[in-house]
């Protein structure tokens, strides 16, 4: 995980999405895991050396419904997926 320094648990696939196309079909795998420790100065990637490009600081968001539904998540069938699964997940 070099975009945020951490270490994680096991990952388990929790949703793959397919957008075919008329030359290319894309797939898109998505994983949970648990981060089981984080050091911001093992971060690496030339995005972080361009501010013009963003803010690239990890935000801590409240495994709830409600806080889930706060974000802009995209690919909106994340954004589903994840708001219908937070309750679960928080247990």
């Amino acid at each position: 995980m070099e975009e945020i320094g951490a270490t994680i648990g096991p990952a388990s696939e929790f949703l793959t999405l397919t957008e075919p196309g008329d030359k290319v079909t894309v797939v898109q795998h998505f994983f949970r895991a648990d981060v089981l420790d984080m050091d911001l100065n093992r971060r690496s990637g030339p995005e972080l050396d361009d501010p013009d490009i963003g803010d690239f600081s990890p935000v801590r968001v409240a495994l709830d419904a409600s806080a889930v539904r706060a974000l802009e998540l995209h690919p909106p069938e994340l954004a589903d997926y994840l708001r219908e699964q937070a309750e679960n997940w928080g247990a």
